[in-house]
């Protein structure tokens, strides 16, 4: 009669041990150790740049402060 307590008989605490051990290494080989979210801009927020190289032709940027005041005004009325 084998006992339970034998060491080849893997236990349920051992297995579970080791697979939660085998899913942390995989893990860490598919995630890039070096990537902080908090050194990116926030997506969803508007960028505030000057790049005219965006805009649409003949727009300037006299217009965008036009339409920039015109905005403002209508949101403080």
């Amino acid at each position: 009669m084998a006992e339970a307590s034998s060491p080849a008989a893997p236990t349920a605490s051992n297995a579970s041990k080791r697979l939660r051990e085998d899913s942390e290494a995989i893990k860490s080989r598919l995630l890039d150790q070096h990537f902080h979210i908090t050194r990116y801009a926030d997506p969803l927020v508007p960028r505030k740049t000057l790049d005219s190289q965006f805009w649409p032709r003949d727009v300037t940027p006299e217009m965008e402060q036009k339409w920039l005041a015109m905005i403002k005004e209508h949101r403080s009325a």
